[in-house]
């Protein structure tokens, strides 16, 4: 979501729409856990399927196409696409989770990579065209420092 998000340059409000209907619509399987886990034990959140046999729905409407009855209003309501987009884009992540669950270990490990590669060239590109030809290697110190700013304590917002 925050590649797309990324490569789309939204601005704040898209920002917030994105981040509702492409990550929060998520949340209904905290609800599911505690069943869960008093059912099948902690470990068995590590396994690949979270089948518990009960034949209990741990995903809610917006996991499914039929979702989009009440996405597409909302979408129309909020006067641009993003909820759409990234609520469909987080359809067709799930569809592919789901299509590759054997291979989920591996799968899931090559797609995180690619998505934080593509976040850090886009980071690279837009930081490249404040000052261009400083190179990968001043990005990354540039990363370093605003990493270590941030995590410092007695930070406060407005000082540099």
């Amino acid at each position: 979501m925050v590649l797309l998000g990324l490569f789309l340059s939204l601005d704040r409000e898209e920002w917030l729409a994105a981040l509702m209907f492409g990550v929060l619509v998520d949340a209904d399987h905290l609800f599911a856990v505690p069943r869960y886990v008093a059912d099948n034990g902690w470990s068995s959140i590590f396994r690949p399927t979270w089948d518990d046999g009960s034949g209990l729905q741990w995903r809610s409407l917006f996991h499914y196409p039929v979702g989009a009855f009440v996405v597409a209003p909302l979408a129309i309501g909020w006067r641009f696409f993003v909820p759409l987009l990234f609520w469909g884009t987080h359809l067709i992540i799930d569809w592919f989770q789901t299509e590759t669950i054997r291979y989920s270990a591996l799968v899931e490990s090559v797609f995180l990579i690619l998505v934080c590669l593509g976040i850090l060239y886009i980071g690279f590109r837009r930081w490249d065209e404040l000052d261009p030809g400083r190179g990968i290697g001043a990005y990354i110190l540039h990363l370093r420092s605003e990493f270590a700013r941030t995590l410092s304590p007695g930070r406060r917002e407005g000082t540099t």
